[in-house]
């Protein structure tokens, strides 16, 4: 049987979205997909890479009128009778907590967070996480204005991090700097702003993947070799790490979360301490990576969604190496018309 599995962030740039790697993911799996990707500007690679997506939409941004995004949906579904949608981008994730049961009444299957949940990880209630996991989080302030910004830098000393809501970190060293920040990232992406203790060492990432039960369907660690000024992971490599699989396991029970995450961490060889630095609430753009060591997350997420028996194990490898690289696409320039005039491809 074949699935329509339409999936958002295709915008493989140098901040890359997770949208390509979920399509690899599943296009190399023992499903039989249809990949709908759900596009925000015309100029995202993953419109043009036919390999992996099969038909694309522009959709209006979720930081817009809700209803308008809703049925953009509902058009797109009627035309391609989606079986699974995957969100992939932060900014989403509300939107679509909040109109899952919508989107359930159409046949569209989703594997998001309950409402609660996606709360609680959120990166001004890291702590309360931490305890229940057995990590560590940096000292961490939310600030609202300039001046609060100043006493939390105070009390926090420099350096140190100022980080969006949902996306970028900036590591500043003097307030001055740190306020620059603050306004430029509350313009963006709203408030709180969080202001965080900066800690060094090795930079750790586990992704996953919950049912929304309790339980843990596979994760894979990694650890960042080479990163983009945007600190994007450009080159990991696998590792196995008890502390931090069990931290993810002990995450998964307590927030009985359902559907993909990321744990972000720091680990400190001198203090011999993993600090959780952000949970992110979706599959990470280096999703693919956990597919190719043997944990196809994507698949398995459709799979439980679609009623299918599916693995949950999480035995791999350690040492397996991923790197990104560039490449190019020669279209045509009707292609880049159809998206910008119609909003499909």
């Amino acid at each position: 049987m074949k699935y329509t599995i339409a999936v958002s962030g295709i915008n493989a740039v140098d901040n890359p979205g997770p949208g390509t790697g979920i399509a690899q993911s599943l296009k190399e799996s023992d499903l039989d997909v249809r990949i709908i990707g759900l596009a925000y500007d015309a100029m995202e690679p993953g419109i043009y890479m036919d390999d992996l997506i099969d038909r694309s939409y522009i959709v209006p941004y979720p930081s817009g009128d809700l209803e308008s995004y809703i049925n953009r949906i509902r058009y797109i579904h009627a035309k391609e009778k989606i079986d699974v949608l995957i969100p992939t981008l932060d900014a989403e994730l509300p939107l679509y907590i909040k109109k899952e049961q919508v989107l359930k009444s159409m046949g569209i299957k989703m594997m998001i967070p309950e409402k609660v949940a996606y709360r609680k990880r959120e990166k001004d209630n890291l702590r309360e996480i931490a305890e229940n996991t057995g990590l560590v989080v940096p000292r961490t302030i939310t600030v609202t204005s300039e001046a609060e910004v100043s006493e939390a830098v105070k009390e926090l000393g420099l350096p140190a991090m100022v980080k969006g809501p949902f996306y970028e970190a900036f590591k500043t060293d003097s307030v001055i700097e740190a306020v620059h920040h603050f306004h430029s990232l509350a313009a963006k992406w709203g408030f709180p702003v969080i202001v965080q203790e900066y800690v060094t060492g090795d930079e750790v990432n586990l992704v996953g993947l919950g049912d929304g039960e309790g339980g843990e369907m596979g994760h894979l660690a990694i650890k960042k070799m080479l990163i983009t000024k945007l600190g994007k992971v450009w080159i990991n490599v696998s590792i196995k790490n008890q502390k931090i699989e069990d931290a993810a396991k002990k995450l998964v029970s307590y927030l009985r979360w359902k559907g993909g995450f990321e744990l972000e961490l720091i680990y400190n060889n001198k203090s011999d301490v993993y600090y959780l630095i952000e949970i992110n609430p979706r599959f990470p753009a280096w999703v693919y990576m956990a597919s190719g060591c043997g944990i196809n997350l994507p698949q398995r997420m459709v799979k439980r969604l679609m009623g299918l028996s599916c693995e949950t194990h999480s035995h791999y490898k350690a040492g397996k190496l991923m790197v990104r690289y560039t490449s190019e696409i020669i279209k045509d320039i009707s292609d880049f018309e159809k998206m910008t005039t119609i909003g499909e491809n």
